[in-house]
Formats: C-alpha cells, sequence, structure tokens
C-alpha cells in the first residue's frame, strides 16, 4: 500500500512542476530562474525595436543624470536643463545600441569592473519606448584594446565594454563594435544641443541677415527653385555660397551654452550693434531668430547670442575661424558674397555672332549660320574661325568670375575707365533681345573692371581674364596649318639636326609607296613603311596649338636654330586632274626650352609671317626614327 508520506511528495513536485510550466507560461522562458544565455559573436545585443519605438533616453554619469524624452517638437532635455537635445547625439545613441554587436563575451565575475570603465565612471544608458517600457539598459565603459573589422567599413572600428543590465541581458560583459564615449565628455553637457538652428535645409524657404549697417534678404519660391537675392536688390545667386551658407548654419555649433538666468544681457530694444540671423522653412510664417550681441571685449573670440525657440538659453558662439568648428567668420553674410559672381549667362546654344571691338585695333566678327562652322571677318575678309580660340572665349565668358562688385548704381562710369572701354564683347543671339554686351576698362591705378552695358553695376575682374580673350586677328586664324593630299604627295624631306636631310619620296600608285635616301644613299631597305606612315599622318592635319604674334621674342630666338625641318612637295593639278607644277611647303620647329622635354615647341611656316605654338606630342611624332638600325 503506497505511503501517505510519498502520496504527499508526489503532490508537492506535481505542484511545482505545474508553477515552473505556468512561470514559462507567462515569462515565455526560465531565464529569471536559469540565467539568459549570453549573446553570440557576431550578434546584436538589442534587435527588439527600432529608432522610431524609442521615446525615452536617460543617461548618468558621476551622479550626473540627464533624461530627454521625444515630443512634437523633436528630443527635448526635462533634466537637469529643460532645453533641446541635440538631435545628433539621440541619433547616436539609438544607432550604436540597436547596432553594437558582440565581438567577445565574458562573466561578470572574469572582467575587473574597474579596469573595464564599469565602476562609477561608467556610463549608464536606459531607453525607453511608450508607456515607459524598457527597451535597452546598460552600462557603457570603456574602449577594449581590439578593433574590429565590418564588412562595409574598409579601417577597423572600436570596440568598446558594455555590461547589460536589463533582465535578458544581465550576467555578462561584452566587447562591442561602436563608440559614442566623446558624446558623454565633461558631465553630459554634449547632449545638450550647442547648435542655435535645428531646421530640414530641404524646407528652408526665406533667409533674412541683418548686419550693423544693412539687411538682405535670401529667398526661393518652393524647394526645387534657385536661391535669389530679393532684397536689397533682386540677383541671382551663387549656388556654391548658398550651399556654404546654409550648411554653416546648419552646422553653426557653440563653445558653450547658458542659463538665461546667470547671465546679463542688455535689455530689448538697447541692441543697435546686434546682427540678426532669421529663417524661415516652407509651410510655417514664423521667423527662428538668431540675435548675436557685438562681442565683449571687441577683440573676444567669440560672442553671446539668443535664439528665439530658445529663448532660456545664451549660446557663445565662435566668432573666429576655428579648426573642426563652424564660426560666424565662415559664413558668407553679405550681398556681394552671395551673389553671382559668374561674369556672364550666356546661353550658347542659340549664339549667333560675337562682336570683339578693341579701343586700339581691327574689329572681328565671329559668326555662324548653322550648320555651318564659325568664321571670322576681319578687315572685310572671312575664313573659317579658330575653335579653339572659340571655345576659350566661351569659357571665358560663361566661367570667368568677378573678384568684386564695386556698385550697383553708377551713372557715372568714369573713375573706372568705363566711359572709354579698352574693349567690347557683343554677343548676339538669333533674336535682337538676345544680346549681351560687355565694356571692359582700366582705372588710374591699373584695376580691370566690366560692366554689362545697360546696367548700373560695376565689377572688378583679375587682369588674366581680360587678357585671355583673344582680340587680335591673327589668334582667330584657323589652327590647321595645311592639308596634305596623299594622291598628290611625292616626297616629304625631314631634317633633325644636327643630321643631314632624309628624303622620303612618295608614289600613291605603288605596292610600297615609300623610298629613302640621304645624299646619294640609297636608303630605302632600311625604311620601316608603318613608321613612315605613322610620320604622314601627324603631317597630313597638323595644327597650331595657338598662333603667336610676328615679333614674338621668344619664338623668334628659338626658331633662329631649329631642331627639326620638314618640306613637303605635292603635285599641282588642273580641273582636269593634269600635271601643272609643284607645291612646296615648309615648317621649321623648336623647342620652347631647354629641357629635355620641354612642354611646348614653336613652329613656322616659311611662307608665313606668324609664328605658332605646337604640342610635344605632335612634334615628337614628326621626329619618330623611319629607319632601322643597321
Amino acid at each position: 500500500m503506497r505511503s501517505l508520506g510519498f502520496t504527499l511528495i508526489l503532490a508537492l513536485l506535481a505542484i511545482g512542476v505545474g508553477g515552473v510550466a505556468a512561470w514559462q507560461w507567462v515569462e515565455g522562458n526560465f531565464y529569471r530562474v536559469l540565467g539568459a544565455p549570453p549573446t553570440q559573436v557576431g550578434e546584436r545585443i538589442y534587435t527588439g525595436f527600432t529608432p522610431a519605438d524609442v521615446k525615452l533616453i536617460r543617461v548618468s554619469q558621476n551622479g550626473t543624470i540627464a533624461t530627454f524624452e521625444l515630443g512634437p517638437d523633436g528630443w527635448q532635455a526635462t533634466m537637469p536643463w529643460v532645453d533641446r537635445m541635440d538631435p545628433r547625439a539621440a541619433v547616436s545613441i539609438i544607432n550604436f545600441t540597436l547596432g553594437m554587436r558582440v565581438e567577445d563575451i565574458a562573466g561578470i565575475d572574469k572582467v575587473d569592473p574597474q579596469k573595464a570603465g564599469l565602476r562609477e565612471s561608467g556610463i549608464n544608458v536606459r531607453l525607453e519606448g511608450a508607456d515607459h517600457q524598457v527597451l535597452a539598459k546598460y552600462k557603457l565603459g570603456r574602449q577594449t584594446p581590439w578593433l574590429a573589422t565590418l564588412k562595409d567599413i574598409p579601417e577597423p572600428v572600436p570596440t568598446v565594454f558594455i555590461q547589460p543590465r536589463d533582465e535578458n541581458h544581465k550576467n555578462y560583459i561584452y566587447a562591442c563594435t561602436g563608440d559614442i564615449i566623446p558624446l558623454f565628455k565633461d558631465n553630459l553637457k554634449f547632449l545638450r544641443d550647442h547648435h542655435p538652428f535645428y531646421f530640414n535645409p530641404l524646407a528652408l524657404q526665406k533667409i533674412r541677415i541683418r548686419s550693423e549697417i544693412d539687411e538682405l534678404t535670401l529667398a526661393r519660391e518652393s524647394p526645387n527653385s534657385p536661391w535669389r537675392v530679393i532684397m536689397p536688390l533682386d540677383l541671382a545667386t551663387d549656388p556654391s555660397e548658398v550651399k556654404s551658407l546654409i550648411e554653416g548654419l546648419y552646422e553653426l555649433q557653440a563653445v558653450k551654452i547658458s542659463d538665461r538666468a546667470s547671465v546679463t544681457l542688455p535689455a530689448a530694444g538697447a541692441l543697435p550693434n546686434s546682427r540678426q540671423i532669421a529663417i524661415t522653412s516652407f509651410g510655417s510664417e514664423a521667423e527662428t531668430v538668431l540675435e548675436i550681441l557685438p562681442p565683449e571685449p571687441p577683440e573676444s573670440a567669440d560672442v553671446r547670442a539668443t535664439v528665439g525657440d530658445r529663448p532660456d538659453t545664451v549660446f557663445y558662439l565662435p566668432a573666429k575661424p576655428e579648426a573642426d568648428l563652424a564660426s560666424l567668420a565662415d559664413l558668407p553674410l553679405t550681398v556681394n558674397g552671395l551673389r553671382d559672381a559668374t561674369l556672364t549667362h550666356l546661353n550658347v546654344k542659340t549664339l549667333r555672332a560675337i562682336l570683339i571691338e578693341p579701343a586700339t585695333g581691327t574689329a572681328i566678327l565671329i559668326s555662324r549660320n548653322p550648320p555651318q562652322p564659325w568664321m571670322a571677318t576681319i578687315d572685310g575678309k572671312t575664313q573659317e574661325a579658330n575653335e579653339e580660340r572659340l571655345f576659350a572665349l566661351l569659357k571665358t565668358v560663361t566661367q570667368g568670375r568677378v573678384t568684386g562688385f564695386e556698385t550697383d548704381a553708377a551713372t557715372d562710369f568714369t573713375p573706372w575707365g568705363l566711359d572709354r572701354p579698352i574693349m567690347k564683347l557683343r554677343f548676339l543671339g538669333e533674336t535682337d533681345e538676345q544680346v549681351i554686351e560687355l565694356a571692359f576698362g582700366i582705372d588710374g591705378n591699373g584695376g580691370y573692371f566690366v560692366n554689362r552695358t545697360g546696367t548700373p553695376t560695376v565689377m572688378r575682374v583679375e587682369r588674366t581674364l581680360v587678357d585671355s580673350i583673344p582680340r587680335k586677328p591673327y589668334e582667330w586664324r584657323h589652327s590647321r596649318l595645311w592639308s596634305i593630299d596623299r594622291l598628290n604627295l611625292m616626297a616629304i624631306e625631314r631634317t633633325i639636326a644636327p643630321e643631314a636631310p632624309l628624303m622620303l619620296r612618295y608614289d600613291f600608285t605603288k605596292p610600297d609607296p615609300w623610298t629613302a635616301s640621304r645624299g646619294e644613299a640609297n636608303l630605302t631597305a632600311s625604311l620601316n613603311p608603318s613608321r613612315a606612315n605613322y610620320v604622314l599622318d601627324a603631317l597630313e592635319g597638323l595644327k597650331a596649338s595657338r598662333w603667336l604674334p610676328v615679333d614674338d621674342p621668344s619664338a623668334l630666338d628659338a626658331l633662329a636654330k631649329p631642331s627639326l625641318t620638314i618640306k613637303v612637295i605635292e603635285k599641282a593639278t588642273d580641273n582636269m586632274g593634269d600635271f601643272t607644277g609643284l607645291i612646296t611647303r615648309e615648317v621649321e620647329i623648336a623647342p620652347g626650352s631647354n629641357a629635355t622635354n620641354p612642354g611646348f615647341y614653336y613652329g613656322r611656316i616659311k611662307s608665313d609671317p606668324n609664328p605658332f605654338l605646337m604640342d610635344r606630342d605632335t612634334c615628337e611624332k614628326l621626329a619618330t626614327e623611319v629607319l632601322e638600325p643597321q
């Protein structure tokens, strides 16, 4: 017969098993009894929530506790300050928490907490969701000695000691990827937003800037519209400068911040020398105004400022350039600093003619009737224009930049020499309305200026910009020196100093068209026909890089002793193809310097007074050795 004691033991055992089963059903596991298993190497500690689930962040270190809540206006600090949290810090903390991957594991009894930075100096982080549900709770220690490698990151990343404190992860210390320890330095003060402005750059509609003496406003009609200065003048802006301004406002950061109650500021309305920067976003009529007080003392490296949507905070903004910190000095805050400094916005596609009128010299008309090529008309004679010079001119006037704006209200242009311009450029489009005329002048101090005819604006330009405009007739000559017809080619005589001339005879009708001789010696047997053809290819469409004046001293000096002379002999024929005589053309070439590999060469055709420049590559082709070594 079964004893009463044995029956009681079975009953208690059944109750125990039932209780454990019920506990497991409620908890989902036995972690509270047996302890949770460690997160394995390569896995992330926290995976049960998303960034959007986080509604509260609590950080404590060395007795300082900071709490932040996500509200309609973003992350706000509730203690120890009542102010905006730096949203970048919130994103960093949340992303770090979700992204820290386990690189190593040890039981809590295997790691010295003091050495791991997990004692008093450790940083306690707690993330909560709606209804204060704990999402993550851990202590962040110091960096470990190890670096981790991640798949999509080329450089090794640091790792830090992490001690989870929530029920599902405690009892282990981990080495995890990432490091946000610098966020928490100086008693957590950098978790408070040191940036006076917080805005979406893509949604920005208007920027108003008030200095001690004037005011300007930038605006755009839509997020995809270009920015313009709309006050005090309607002006196009320089996109790169506007981008620099918006990025600078977004990154502008105080070197320190204080509570308004602890700082004595001038009374409202008593700031005649204060500056303002105000921004407005699309969908809102309200300005966020940054009020910048004069520096005290005047040579101070930073200035005090307040911002409208954070009235209880005083910012100390860097007034002078500082390394790794956006400062007020880095911001383009003037009309001339923000306006478009491009010389013109010429529509090249509709351009039909360019008139170049030097004060002294011949007027040059460059024109075309599509699809015909550009033609140059000089002294009543028309020839094909030099397209390289045309490209250089168009690049100068569409990409060249002025260096300053002298005035937007000129009535007398005499101070800048624009009453008697040294040159005018007139660009004519498809219609009479598409006309732009630029006048260039020089003042009494040698400064160069430009005015768009019909406007009161005077702009300063560099002399190099004016000098780059081709306004001499010879500069517009076509770059092609000649064109060789292989059907009529008879010979090429090439002299490479100090060697005797090499005669290469050519007969297009023969299977082996080339023969070679030097003096009385027949060198055909050692001639390489492929190399001879290579030289001929370079000669066929020979071009000048740039034409030079007749009296260019450097060119004349170099060409007094040419290093390479090439004479081309061709048959002349009439319309019926009958032989009428010989045509001989000769070009002389000399290096532009005494260097082993000069960067350019001078050239001159014997029958032409103007020398020219030629590139090194072409000259090296012309000098190719065509004879095999004996």
